[in-house]
């Protein structure tokens, strides 16, 4: 859950207590409401000094502007409204009307594409509820490719997934012939510019994952959907690069050495969440992954900025992918030869 949705929750709890003329609210019994909400959502509890800079917030120009008062009651005070007020009545605050603008500038960049149709009907709401029009001069460029092929599959796949609904795929892995599967879908990832569907096969009775631009044809299917129970798709990511987990493989502790010139962009931009910097003066680095395809393919993408030194079982593989460029660049030379 994101931090805007927890602050959220303790706003309109905070406010449905502050406009509550028939109990007092000591910072005490707000910050139990707070967390009682939060625990019920499934969110870890905050502190007092959290609700604190809530209130602080609430009440700033920056926030709602909020009448909060401080009333005392004995050796304590308690804190509620001063008048009729309720932060869900407000109209639009300028911050608020500033990150509007943001994302109305930032969702126009997908307009045109066939797969965020639904974004022009919700500019058009926006613009027309908030009188904000965002710029019409292209300042943000996001990567993608519109004319990557499956992608009109996403919107129909995002719904079964929520929905719970299994599909019947028809599906060309690259160099095999096509075959016809039903798949539970479960999770949706985004790598490298491509899309990838996460689900139950039946056939093999296990998790495949599907690239949505090797799909011929997706359609509904009428079996009883097999809810996941065996994956945490948040920790499935955590030991990997990419989206492939290749059977048989574990995590290993994996040394690499930067040349001077590489080190820094490797440094404030880690290949991994595990990166450690082992010695910066020698320009060793240590991740901690399942090796996989995705891995290899980015090592190889440093060319000669990089040696593995360890595990050599990698060190092997990247080896061997090295030796068969090598024979396309400099084959064997014959009569029949010739430099380019």
């Amino acid at each position: 859950m994101s931090q805007n949705r927890k602050a959220l929750l303790r706003y309109k709890e905070l406010d449905r207590c502050l406009n509550d003329r028939y109990h007092k609210y000591f910072i005490e019994d707000l910050v139990d409401k707070c967390n009682s909400a939060l625990i019920k959502a499934g969110i870890v509890p905050v502190s007092k000094r959290q609700v604190q800079a809530d209130l602080a917030f609430m009440k700033s120009s920056e926030g709602w502007s909020a009448p909060i008062v401080s009333i005392q009651d004995g050796k304590r005070k308690y804190i509620r409204y001063s008048e009729n007020f309720s932060i869900m009545n407000t109209p639009i605050t300028e911050m608020e009307l500033e990150q509007l603008e943001t994302l109305i500038t930032s969702l126009s960049q997908y307009q045109g594409i066939p797969m965020y149709d639904w974004i022009e009907e919700l500019l058009t709401n926006l613009r027309f509820r908030f009188g904000v029009r965002g710029t019409d001069v292209n300042i943000i460029g996001f990567e993608r490719n519109s004319d990557l092929q499956g992608l009109d599959y996403l919107p129909k796949l995002i719904n079964c997934t929520i929905k719970k609904i299994p599909v019947t795929v028809s599906y060309q892995p690259f160099g095999k012939e096509a075959a016809e599967w039903v798949v539970h879908p479960y999770y949706l990832k985004q790598y490298n510019n491509r899309w990838f569907l996460l689900g139950f096969n039946e056939q093999f009775e296990e998790l495949s994952v599907l690239a949505l631009d090797r799909i011929l044809k997706l359609n509904y299917s009428d079996v009883t959907f097999i809810r996941n129970k065996s994956f945490d798709f948040d920790t499935y990511f955590q030991n990997i690069i990419g989206v492939s987990i290749e059977k048989g493989r574990n995590i290993e502790h994996i040394l690499l050495k930067f040349t001077p010139e590489r080190l820094p962009y490797v440094i404030s931009k880690p290949l991994h969440h595990s990166q450690i910097v082992e010695n910066e003066e020698k320009g060793i680095v240590s991740i901690d992954v399942i090796p996989n395809k995705e891995l290899i393919s980015e090592l190889i993408w440093f060319k000669d900025d990089v040696e593995v030194l360890s595990p050599v079982s990698l060190r092997k593989e990247i080896k061997g992918k090295i030796s068969a460029m090598h024979k396309i660049y400099f084959p064997v030379k014959n009569s029949f030869t010739t430099d380019i």
